[in-house]
């Protein structure tokens, strides 16, 4: 991609339509001075430039367009398709159009498009884990933020930096930054509602890590009044990402950018929904350890709901956490179906879903009072566990199982499982 002058404009949109000069300048002025204009060594007047458009079947506009608008149409494209690549994990690819993206940024002082790459660079090093490069790329891109007023890059900003906070468990930090965020929806700066319930969310997540039940429940409503549902839209935006690149690779960057902004736009809203969906799923856990179990479910259902449009891998996880909850709410006919559901879902190959599978079928037994059922799934999940390796789950279970024989007047037994699950937490170094 190349920023043109008007000279060039004019020339290469000429030679597009396999027209001479002669051709261009017809009755209306001669080849030379079209060549004049052509070479930047004249400057047509608005007349000239609106037959010249004319003829060769084009906009004005696209003529006056300065050579800083092009510049800063070249960077939001290539923004764009770094932030695609980002989200799809090709972090190099991602990079490459960065710094491609830079080197206008450079030459033509374009701010807002230096704050964005700022804020991409800090994203692909965050991806790869380098925090303190990434924070300083953030800082940079908020301080050009500050200067020039830009509060929908604030949000954008502060919302990424919250979310890496919580990942790498700095709780205080993340809760911190989504404060900064509801700020700017307090004070009317930013007036996105899903944005806010996303903010409201994160603020009731960093809140239950630090054991501040009041304020997790005061933003677990507020976020629960915010969502709506969202549609997924994944494939069609692939469609258009290789459309945008199609329309590069042959030089028309117009639609080029609307068709990369156009599937930007799909991508943020399928990320949405993703997120959207496990966001739902976590209120209804957070709705389980506040112990109000109807309205745990109904978040399970909106889980449930979003991720099987896609068949998203975590549509188990959600299934699992309806069937514990219509065990608290002794729904026993709903779990049984859901259970049985699971059985016929959960592959072989996962491990894990088959041992929380296990577990879960052990307590409904337990409830319903079929205590052999529920021991033999406690035996399978302890073994599966077991011949996996997977010691911290075999420890729980053996807990369970402690439990299960001394609530039934075995002692001995009781005791032994309870010493098995201790070495197993010491070998894991739990103890």
């Amino acid at each position: 991609m190349e920023v043109l002058s008007l000279g060039e404009k004019i020339k290469k949109r000429r030679k597009e339509l396999d027209m001479t000069l002669k051709d261009v300048a017809g009755d209306r002025v001669t080849p030379g001075q079209i060549s004049l204009v052509e070479s930047g060594k004249s400057n047509p007047s608005m007349d000239l430039l609106e037959y010249l458009a004319e003829t060769l079947d084009i906009s004005v506009e696209y003529f006056m367009e300065s050579e800083i608008t092009q510049a800063d149409i070249i960077c939001k494209y290539y923004s764009r398709m770094a932030e695609i690549n980002l989200n799809h994990g090709d972090l190099e690819k991602a990079l490459a159009f960065i710094d491609k993206a830079d080197a206008f940024v450079d030459k033509y002082n374009l701010t807002i498009a230096k704050a964005r790459n700022l804020f991409l660079r800090g994203v692909y090093k965050i991806k790869v884990k380098a925090f303190e490069e990434a924070y300083d790329y953030m800082f940079k891109c908020n301080l050009i933020y500050s200067n020039n007023d830009y509060y929908e890059g604030f949000i954008e900003n502060f919302m990424y930096v919250g979310k890496s906070f919580i990942a790498t468990d700095s709780i205080p930090l993340a809760i911190s930054y989504f404060h900064k965020c509801e700020a700017l929806f307090r004070e009317g700066i930013i007036t996105d509602e899903l944005m806010l319930g996303k903010v409201y969310y994160y603020l009731a997540v960093g809140y239950q890590h630090i054991g501040r039940s009041d304020k997790a429940k005061e933003y677990t409503k507020l976020a629960t009044d915010k969502f709506g549902k969202l549609n997924d839209k994944l494939g069609y935006g692939n469609l258009l990402t290789a459309l945008a690149e199609d329309y590069e690779a042959k030089g028309n960057l117009k639609e080029a950018l609307t068709y990369s902004s156009m599937a930007l736009g799909l991508f943020r809203e399928f990320d949405s929904e993703k997120e959207y969906g496990e966001i739902e799923h976590n209120l209804g856990k957070l709705y389980i350890d506040f112990e109000d179990f109807d309205e745990a479910v109904l978040h399970f259902i909106r889980a449930r709901d979003i991720f099987s449009k896609s068949n998203d891998y975590r549509l188990n996880q959600v299934y699992l956490s309806l069937a514990e909850c219509y065990v608290f709410l002794n729904r026993q006919s709903d779990c049984i179906d859901t259970l049985n559901y699971l059985d016929k879902v959960i592959p072989e190959e996962d491990v894990l879903g088959n041992i929380a599978l296990f577990r879960l079928k052990a307590r409904v037994y337990g409830v319903i009072g079929n205590r052999k059922e529920s021991l033999n799934n406690m035996i399978l999940a302890a073994n599966l566990a077991k011949n996996r390796g997977y010691k911290e789950q075999e420890s729980e279970i053996l807990i369970m199982m402690a439990k299960f024989h001394l609530d039934n007047g075995r002692d001995e037994e009781s005791m032994r499982f309870l010493d098995d699950s201790i070495d197993l937490m010491n070998e894991i170094g739990e103890v």
